[in-house]
């Protein structure tokens, strides 16, 4: 609870309307089982993580009326295939330390279409160039943040987002990191976008090696094989942008906050084989 996420649907609503809270033994599959058989909460709100790890179980959430995914993306088919489990659909949250809520998903809809859902009351959203997004409400930070929309303050987010004319947010990934391989320009963020819509895939990452000679490489979360994904690559992308190391897990490690670990991914890419395979 000492995040944005959790002080806002947790803290705040016990603080405010007296919300009864549940505070589980463990972000661990079956500790988060025990506790909805013990306590019956109604409202779960979790990460990405947590809901792949339950998805995949056999396990029963007995009370639960509403779970809420935020503090990563949802993967697509982690939204599917939790609500083809548990027969309830999960719920996108998007937001921030620096904004407060920004979008969520009101029918569980969005989630099951790879977006987070339509802004949220009082909240403003302005497309920049790029695919930036502009957040605008009561909630932005203010102090020291001189961006400004009328009375109150607006910030732009890391993210790159699309928004459809309905007002559906889609995320595309972080905002890349351009670096030089070889003499030309990468953008990270499109080298990971590429392999992201590759068939198969369910979540990637791309880095460069520290150094005056950097070494572009990349995690991506498949069954698939790196030759696979190499072949793949080749039918429509450059050659620079094709990763040097490439690196193939089961599934991406997180941080204690359920967020994707990118240090360990770094230290994986560059610090051991060329490639690995699922184990």
């Amino acid at each position: 609870m000492g995040h944005s996420y959790g002080l806002g649907n947790l803290t705040v609503p016990l603080l405010a309307q007296g919300v009864p809270l549940v505070c589980g033994s463990a972000p661990l599959p079956h500790a988060i089982a025990a506790d909805f058989a013990r306590w019956r909460p109604t409202v779960f709100p979790g990460v990405p993580a947590m809901w792949r790890a339950l998805a995949a179980s056999d396990l029963k959430l007995p009370g639960l009326r509403l779970g809420i995914s935020a503090g990563a993306p949802l993967p697509l088919e982690v939204a599917r295939a939790f609500a083809a489990r548990f027969g309830r659909q999960l719920r996108s949250f998007y937001g921030s330390s620096e904004t407060g809520g920004i979008a969520y998903d009101r029918t569980g809809d969005a989630a099951l279409t790879g977006k987070v859902g339509r802004a949220m009351r009082g909240v403003s959203l302005t497309m920049l160039g790029g695919g930036r997004l502009q957040v605008s409400s009561a909630a932005v930070l203010t102090h020291g943040n001189r961006r400004r929309i009328g009375k109150l303050g607006a910030w732009v987010m890391p993210d790159r987002v699309t928004v459809s004319a309905r007002g559906g947010v889609a995320l595309l990934g972080r905002r890349g990191t351009t670096v030089k391989i070889a003499g030309r320009r990468v953008n990270l963020a499109e080298v990971s976008d590429r392999l992201r819509r590759l068939p198969g895939v369910r979540e990637a990452w791309a880095g460069a090696s520290a150094g005056i000679d950097p070494v572009l490489g990349a995690v991506v979360a498949t069954e698939r094989s790196a030759a696979e994904l190499r072949a793949a690559l080749l039918a429509d992308t450059a050659a620079w942008k094709i990763p040097k190391k490439l690196m193939v897990v089961a599934a991406f490690p997180v941080t204690a906050r359920g967020k994707t670990d990118t240090r360990a991914l770094q230290a994986l890419t560059f610090s051991g084989p060329e490639c690995r395979h699922p184990e």
